[in-house]
């Protein structure tokens, strides 16, 4: 059985791709299950793509790169136990990917499985989190091991502004890494809009490019704090309200879930660089915060001062 794993930070755009992704290789009678990590404990990706008809299922309250790994290991043994062709595995947006590799030690997915492909997706100003000494582990480990890596949102920048974030990301990686190479992974800038199948087929076989480079463990419990709550708002003002309120905190990375309003369930998912609320129906009204040092007194606080 196939392994891909499609990675990146926070917002990045990993569910989006691997929609368009699965809708090519399923023209090509894959049999395919999609495992979707989220590091709270509610998630809306799950959701959207078993609204697509797709087989998913989610591994919620934790990061398959530590506290859930043994999560994952069960699930990779069960669906190939069940002859499906590929797992397509989406971690948490603060996955470490150098702990990926440590699966291939289980004596079954050895035996039974390949790595594919490792597809890290990226958004134009995600350089802006690579000052943070927390992150730095988890974003080398995405460039030192992929195969490809997709810009998404593309058409939101000139391309002036993309090649600067290339030259600065390629700057980050080889002052902590001098046997990094860019020239020896596959980069797609384009509009997501004009990816071809001849994109996705080269895709679904990218392998990985591996720069030799110490691996990193480390537990991401200790790292970022969650906190949820139920999330039922008198009204769609007072719910903006509340994100606004959250995302006043730089601290704060994430705000997923899904949120009440006068009858109608909003499915919410914001990060300092990705805003999107859309409508829903999959799941009760709960929000997960992600962050560092969170306050969750004056959040509760908040909460009910705003709840209906």
């Amino acid at each position: 059985m196939k392994i891909d794993i499609v990675t990146g930070f926070l917002g990045a755009g990993k569910t989006t791709f691997i929609s368009k992704y699965v809708k090519y290789l399923s023209v090509k009678d894959e049999k395919i299950l999609i495992i979707e990590n989220e590091f709270g404990m509610a998630g809306i990706d799950g959701a959207l793509l078993r609204a697509e008809e797709l087989s998913v299922v989610e591994i919620a309250g934790g990061c398959v790169c530590c506290t859930q790994k043994a999560k994952l290991i069960e699930y990779i043994c069960e669906a190939s136990r069940q002859n499906f062709d590929r797992v397509i595995i989406e971690p948490s947006g603060i996955y470490n990917l150098d702990t990926f590799f440590s699966l291939f030690e289980h004596e079954y997915i050895n035996e039974h499985c390949t790595l594919n492909g490792i597809i890290t997706i990226v958004k134009p100003d995600f350089m802006k989190f690579s000052s943070m000494p927390q992150y730095e582990h988890i974003f080398l480990s995405h460039f030192l091991s992929t195969g490809a890596i997709l810009v998404s949102d593309t058409q939101s920048y000139s391309e002036e502004e993309i090649d600067k974030v290339l030259l600065q990301f390629t700057e980050f990686t080889m002052a902590r890494n001098d046997k990094f190479d860019l020239s020896k992974i596959n980069v797609y800038t384009k509009n997501w809009a004009d990816i071809t199948d001849e994109d996705l087929e080269t895709l679904s076989s990218i392998g990985q490019t591996n720069t030799e480079h110490e691996l990193v463990n480390e537990c991401h419990i200790n790292i970022v704090e969650n906190h949820f709550f139920l999330a039922r708002f008198s009204n769609y003002d007072n719910m903006l309200a509340m994100i606004d309120y959250l995302l006043n905190n730089q601290d704060i990375l994430r705000i997923k879930g899904f949120a009440s309003v006068d009858g109608e369930l909003y499915s919410i998912n914001y990060t300092h660089n990705c805003k999107e609320i859309k409508l829903g129906k999959y799941k009760h009204p709960i929000l997960n915060v992600l962050g560092i040092n969170l306050d969750a007194p004056a959040i509760n606080a908040k909460v009910k001062e705003l709840e209906s």
